[in-house]
């Protein structure tokens, strides 16, 4: 008896509050954005259910939420999911049954798969934003296919002269990508605004930009643009999801291949290129 005291006996299955706290905390990191962005989550769609302890939130309770948000299929989706993730990671600890989300049927969600068509009208409108940091970012995130929170939070120290470093990612890897000459241009005009931040925002809690300005095309769409405009060019599919952080499928790719920066440079001047030639900078 003597070795247990002063130890407190968790008696019950922990709140919900608790488990995501212990779920954002666990040894597999991702971003800061990913876990405040989850956080928030919570507090908007499931605050009042955040004090319960997991036992008690019912399949029918789940249902019902997700009901509630049919109006944002996607949304709700990703919410209970993620309530989900959180639910079956306090399983490891904790005598659980199933989630309660198997109840749930998914609302359908179509890919949205938009790109950028007329790359002269998006040139017009992000020059038509007068703001060099906004029109900055989404060319950079045009130039590299970055997510919007990778871009966001970038920061000087992690650009070098061969590539910019991505400590964390969506998929709780580090990632490097190569750059070009044509990278460099794009943040010449932002050096000198921040000691830190490549796109700073002195509104902002965190000192960078939170949300760029809205344009018609969604920071996503830049993303799809990149890899499109990078096959078109020539570029294997494989380099492609490279150049992009993908995860490969198969097996070999997974564990085996692990082409250097300057093995993937060539593909990214030559999506650059191409992009450089669609948007007038370069003669055919």
């Amino acid at each position: 008896m003597s070795r247990g005291a002063g130890k407190q006996i968790q008696i019950g299955a922990p709140t919900l509050l608790a488990a995501t706290e212990s779920y954002l905390a666990r040894p597999k990191l991702r971003s800061e954005v990913h876990k405040e962005g989850t956080r928030r989550q919570f507090e908007l769609h499931l605050k009042d259910w955040l004090n319960l302890p997991l036992d008690g939130i019912s399949k029918s309770m789940v249902v019902q939420r997700h009901r509630e948000m049919e109006k944002f299929p996607s949304g709700a989706n990703h919410v209970l999911r993620s309530f989900r993730s959180v639910w079956n990671h306090a399983r490891r600890t904790d005598d659980l049954p199933e989630s309660p989300t198997n109840a749930i049927e998914w609302y359908e969600e179509r890919p949205d798969g938009r790109i950028i068509e007329d790359l002269s009208a998006w040139k017009t409108r992000t020059d038509d934003l007068f703001n060099p940091i906004h029109s900055a970012f989404f060319e950079l995130i045009l130039y590299t296919g970055f997510r919007k929170a990778e871009a966001l939070a970038l920061e000087w120290k992690n650009i070098h002269e061969d590539r910019i470093h991505l400590p964390v990612t969506k998929n709780g890897r580090s990632f490097d990508l190569p750059i070009v000459q044509r990278h460099h241009e794009i943040l010449a005009p932002l050096q000198g605004l921040s000691r830190t931040w490549v796109f700073p925002s002195p509104k902002s809690p965190t000192g960078h930009l939170a949300a760029p300005k809205r344009i018609e095309w969604s920071p996503h769409a830049h993303r799809r643009t990149f890899a499109t405009i990078a096959m078109e060019a020539g570029i294997l599919e494989e380099v492609v999801g490279r150049l992009l952080n993908h995860t490969p499928l198969n097996i070999t790719g997974q564990r085996y291949v692990r082409p250097s920066l300057d093995a993937l440079r060539p593909a990214m001047q030559a999506t650059c290129d191409e992009l450089d030639r669609r948007l007038g900078f370069k003669k055919d």
